[in-house]
Parts: structure tokens; sequence; C-alpha cells
């Protein structure tokens, strides 16, 4: 008898634990809107339980009675497991990978909007990161310069590829030094010892501008720097603004579709005509015919001048694009007179095209 009760007792407290859990694991579902993952993983946070995705996947391709048993079917199904059976949430978190993707996440909320389009650009063209391992303070340069010179030719072209990446690091090492010139030449008093460090790093620069030079020679990128299948070819401009958002690479039909000019043609009263005038089947026949040119002549209308205003807003955006090039390829030391002479070689170029 006593054997009974104490069996009696023992499952009352497992059903009673049971009911806790249960309890637990809905209060944390109906935070996360009933998405069973997410209230799984910090269930068995909370519990230094292992959360293991794919037994919780099969749990999930099963009928919807077997996922309202959770968490239990899933700790019995782990507990079913002998490779989980002494495994906690914690034994599962390696601390050098925790560490690495927090500081990415850290990383990335330093970035400006602008910053992250960069690096996007780049992972969508390169199809990794190729500056995952830089100085943190060097990769927003590194990632705008990129950006720069990547285009659609460049998915494919592995070569082309480590060329504009090893240009870029060039250029960064570049600016580093002639940061340091800089520090050296501010003093103004140079002494023998400052001089021979002042000669190095510009024979320094003049090697890596030398090597940049004839590696986008050789890629077809450019002569001194500026990009001849990058960002500085007006043709790659309408690929910047499709692409990157800058504006509307394409006409917007919903906007024509329900412009003023078509509604009103559209709001005609058909009713009010005919209070006015008893019509015939063939009249009726012919004001519809009317209104429907009518209404395709107004569409016509309204699209010649709804691209005639995107094709304005493109080429302001394009000019933007360029001054801004111009900018940049300005700070790298290239003549004013170089870049100028090469915007009006791309501007002719694409003016030969449009024709």
């Amino acid at each position: 008898m006593e054997d009974n009760t104490i069996e009696i007792k023992n499952e009352e407290s497992v059903e009673d634990n049971r009911s806790e859990e249960n309890k637990e694991y809905n209060e944390i579902l109906e935070k996360y809107e009933g998405a069973h993952s997410r209230a799984l993983f910090e269930y068995c946070f909370k519990n230094n339980i292992p959360f293991v995705s794919i037994v919780f996947s099969r749990i999930q391709k099963n009928d919807e009675e077997l996922r309202k048993e959770m968490p239990e079917i899933y700790i019995n199904s782990l507990r079913s497991i002998d490779k989980y059976k002494e495994l906690t949430f914690f034994d599962q978190i390696v601390y050098d990978n925790f560490e690495k993707i927090y500081s990415k996440k850290e990383y990335m909320d330093t970035l400006s909007e602008d910053d992250k389009k960069n690096r996007q650009v780049v992972i969508d063209v390169f199809a990794y990161d190729p500056f995952a391992g830089e100085s943190e303070s060097d990769k927003p340069q590194l990632y705008r310069d990129l950006a720069g010179m990547s285009n659609e030719a460049m998915r494919k072209d592995v070569a082309k590829q480590k060329a504009a990446i090893s240009i870029v690091r060039s250029y960064g090492n570049i600016e580093k030094y002639q940061r340091k010139v800089a520090e050296i030449t501010a003093n103004g008093d140079i002494s023998e010892e400052t001089q021979k460090q002042l000669d190095q790093y510009l024979t320094l620069i003049s090697k890596i501008q030398a090597n940049i030079n004839q590696t986008a020679e050789k890629n077809n990128f450019t002569v001194k720097g500026i990009g001849s299948n990058g960002r500085g070819m007006l043709s790659d401009v309408m690929v910047q603004i499709e692409e990157r958002g800058i504006d509307e690479g394409v006409t917007n039909f919903y906007d024509i579709a329900t412009s003023n000019s078509i509604e009103e043609v559209a709001n005609i009263s058909m009713k009010a005509q005919l209070n006015q005038v008893a019509l015939t089947k063939t009249d009726y026949a012919d004001i519809l015919n009317a209104q429907a040119e009518i209404v395709k002549e107004a569409q016509k209308k309204v699209k010649q001048a709804t691209e005639a205003l995107r094709l304005a807003k493109e080429k302001i955006k394009k000019q933007a694009l360029m001054d801004e090039l111009a900018a940049d390829y300005k700070k790298k030391g290239i003549s004013e007179k170089e870049i100028e002479e090469f915007l009006k070689s791309e501007l002719k170029i694409n003016n030969i095209d449009e024709i």
C-alpha cells in the first residue's frame, strides 16, 4: 500500500513539473507570437538545455498535436539520443565563435548607412567580405573604394576581383604613408633623421602607385587609378541607380495609371450623359469608343511626361555621381586636368551609346 502511495506522489510530482515547464514555455511562445523556434531557443537558454535544430526540425515536420506538446516532446527526444544526454546549452557555445559574432554585431552598429551599403555592394559582387580581417578603422574606406570599382562584369571574373582588391588595399597603404608624411612636414623642423624617414615614405608611395598603375592597366581598369570598368563608367551608373536604390531606374507605371489626368477621364459620368439625351445602341458604342481613345491618348501623354521626368532626375543624379567621383580621385592625387579629360571622354562615349 505504501509503495502505491509513493508511486502516486511521484507521478503527481512529475505532472506538476510538466505543468510548470509548459507554462513557462507557453509564456515565452506568446512573447514571440507563436514562433516555436525562437521560443524554444530562449527556453533552452534559460534552462541550460541544448538547442539542437535538427531535433526540433523533426518535431516540426510532424502534425500539429506534437507541436502542442512542446517543450516536453523536445526534451524527451533529446534524452533518447546518447550524444545529447549530458550536453548543456552552454557546452554548445564556443567562446571564440561567440566573441567573433558579438564583435561583428558591435562593429556593424558603428557603420554609417553609406558604409553598410558599400559593404553590401562588395559582398553582392564578390560573394564574400574580402576585408573581414582588416582593421576596423580601415574597413569603411576599403568598402567605399572597392564598391566604386565594382560592376556586374566582375561577378564571374576572379582575376579582375583579385586585382581590384589589390588596388584598393594599395591605395589604403598610400593614404597611411601620406598621413605619416603630413605628420612629419607639419612640424616644419625636419632633421636629418626625419628627412630619411620622409624619403622612405615618399619612395614607398611612389612604388605602390607604380604597382597600382601596372595592375590597373593589365586588368583594363584605368590609368593612374581612374576606373574604366568601375564606378567611373557612366554605363555603370544605371546599375548603381537600380541596385543601390539611388533612384527609380524604371518608369513607375503605377503612378502613371493613378495620375490625375487619367483619373479625370476615367471618372466621366456616363449616367449624366444618358440622362440628358436618348441614346441608341450605336450612339452608346460610339461614346464608349471615343472615351477609349481619350483614355488611350491621355495614357500615352502621361507615359511620355513621366519618362521625361525620370530622365531629368537620372541626369541630375548622374552629374552628382560624377562630381563625387572627381572629388574622390582628386583626394588620391590625380590632377584636375586628367580627371576632366577622363570625364569628358566618358560623357562622349555615353552620348554615343544613347544615340
